[in-house]
C-alpha cells in the first residue's frame, strides 16, 4: 500500500499543481480583462469628454455670434436714435436748453454706439461686471433703468404689432367694431 499512497499523493500533488497553473492563468486571463476593461472605459470617458468639449465649443460660439450680432443691431439702433436727437436738437432755437441737452444726449448715445461696435462682447461683459464690483448701486439703478426702458419698448412693439394685425389703427382712433344692437 506504500506505493499505492504514494502514486495517489503524486497524483494529489499534479492536481494540486495543475489547479495551481490552472488558478495562475485564469488570475491572468481576469488581469488582463480588467485591465482592457479600464482601457476601455478610459477611452470612452476621453471620447465623451471630447464630445461634450466640442459640443460646448460649437453653443458657445453660436452664442458669441448671436451676440455679435445683437450688439452691431443695437450700436446700429444707437447711431439712429442719435441721428434723431440731433435731429430734434436743431428745431428748436440754437443754444436753447432743450436744443443743448438733445445734443448732449444724441453725443452720449452715439459715443455708447461706437463702444459697443469697436468692443467685443466678453470685453463689454467684463467692464460690466468691474462696474458691478465697483458701484453696485450705481449698476443696480442702471439695471433697474435698462429694464424700464426694455419693459417700455417690448410694450410699444407690441403695440405696433398689434396695430399691423389689426388693420391700421392710429392713435386715438376708435377701431370699428360690427354694431351688436346698443345705439
Amino acid at each position: 500500500m506504500n506505493a499505492n499512497n504514494k502514486t495517489l499523493k503524486d497524483q494529489a500533488d499534479a492536481t494540486l499543481d495543475a489547479a495551481h497553473r490552472v488558478a495562475d492563468d485564469v488570475q491572468t486571463k481576469v488581469s488582463g480583462l480588467a485591465e482592457k476593461a479600464s482601457d476601455t472605459a478610459r477611452a470612452v470617458a476621453s471620447d465623451l469628454s471630447a464630445r461634450a468639449s466640442d459640443a460646448a465649443t460649437a453653443v458657445r460660439d453660436t452664442a458669441v455670434e448671436q451676440m455679435d450680432n445683437a450688439r452691431d443691431a443695437l450700436g446700429e439702433s444707437g447711431d439712429r436714435l442719435a441721428e434723431t436727437l440731433r435731429r430734434a436738437a436743431a428745431e428748436p432755437a440754437a443754444g436753447s436748453l432743450q436744443s443743448r441737452v438733445l445734443s448732449a444726449v444724441a453725443g452720449g448715445v452715439s459715443t455708447a454706439a461706437d463702444t459697443l461696435r469697436d468692443r467685443s462682447v466678453s470685453d463689454i461683459a467684463a467692464d460690466l461686471r468691474d462696474l458691478a464690483r465697483r458701484n453696485p448701486g450705481v449698476f443696480a439703478a442702471g439695471a433697474a433703468v435698462a429694464g424700464f426702458a426694455l419693459a417700455r419698448f417690448l410694450r410699444a412693439s407690441q403695440r405696433r404689432d398689434d396695430a399691423y394685425i389689426y388693420g391700421s389703427a392710429r392713435i386715438g382712433q376708435t377701431s370699428h367694431r360690427p354694431d351688436d344692437g346698443r345705439s
